[in-house]
């Protein structure tokens, strides 16, 4: 089941207790967007954004100036809390992601949009691709961290109770798999990198060939509301959801064939209108919109 875009977009945030950080919080992601219950995507004007796969990573592609959002599919019979981290920033507090911090609060057999890293309650700096230097996290003194969407999912704790009647099955959307690729989209192409080399112990790329980040875009009305959460079990999430990204040059020098094709010219960006008559934005934010 899929709940109403006025819902969905009222995610709800959950109070968490604060934990001591497990040793391996910095590497909380895999390379795989969907688990089989829980799935991440990327939306660009509503629509999912194209995913190519290499040696088991996930990849979509990205273009400078697009908004996008982050959906989280919760296929299971109970509520989940979803810990998003974007660049190794988390989206709720801006600060470096861990596993113990808050997250949001999805539904059964639902879903979220989250659209941006969490000014307040009622508002969210709006995720746009952009380049490295300009993004979030390099602005933040952690550059090498861009290009990583990570989702941890963890289940409710719920008390045990009699066998409920049995329901009709889940149906799963279709989502793409590796083997759903054609040869022509896993080959790499011609002059492309043969491995995967570049990448620290901490699961970012080091090197020097990432494109694209995530910058903290204008302010987006996004409201939420608070509820509390236990989670079945603090330790580790059940699922640990990875989607990387980069624009389409990254990506066919990566190996991926299937973004590998001419430039076309990019679609014009025009920023937010800022108005004197407003409250000025503080040094540093230069897509604030005071018309939202």
């Amino acid at each position: 089941m899929k709940i109403n875009a006025l819902l969905a977009s009222s995610a709800l945030l959950v109070t968490s207790l604060l934990l001591p950080a497990d040793a391996g919080a910095d590497i909380w992601f895999s390379g795989s967007p969907s688990t089989g219950e829980y799935s991440v995507e990327l939306l660009v004007g509503g629509a999912p954004v194209p995913v190519g796969w290499l040696s088991g990573q996930a990849y979509a592609e990205g273009r400078i100036g697009e908004r996008y959002v982050i959906r989280v599919h919760n296929r299971s019979w109970r509520r989940v809390e979803a810990v998003i981290s974007v660049d190794g920033r988390d989206a709720i507090d801006g600060r470096d992601a861990q596993l113990h911090k808050r997250g949001y609060v999805i539904p059964a057999y639902s879903f979220i949009d989250v659209d941006g890293f969490r000014l307040n309650r009622a508002d969210v700096a709006s995720f746009r691709f952009t380049t490295v230097p300009d993004s979030y996290t390099a602005r933040m003194g952690t550059p090498w961290k861009v290009g990583v969407v990570g989702v941890a999912i963890f289940p409710e704790y719920v008390r045990p109770q009699p066998r409920p009647r049995p329901r009709p099955p889940y149906v799963m959307e279709e989502r793409g798999r590796p083997g759903d690729w054609d040869a022509a989209a896993e080959a790499p192409a011609a002059g492309a990198a043969k491995s995967m080399g570049g990448y620290g112990d901490d699961g970012y790329y080091r090197g020097s060939a990432r494109n694209l980040g995530t910058e903290f875009g204008e302010r987006r009305y996004s409201p939420v509301s608070e509820t509390s959460f236990t989670r079945e079990n603090w330790g580790s999430p059940a699922a640990r959801l990875g989607l990387r990204y980069d624009d389409r040059r990254g990506l066919c020098n990566l190996g991926l064939g299937a973004f590998c094709y001419p430039d076309y010219p990019p679609e014009p960006y025009y920023p937010p209108p800022r108005y004197d008559d407003y409250s000025n934005p503080p040094p540093g934010w230069e897509h604030f919109n005071p018309g939202y």
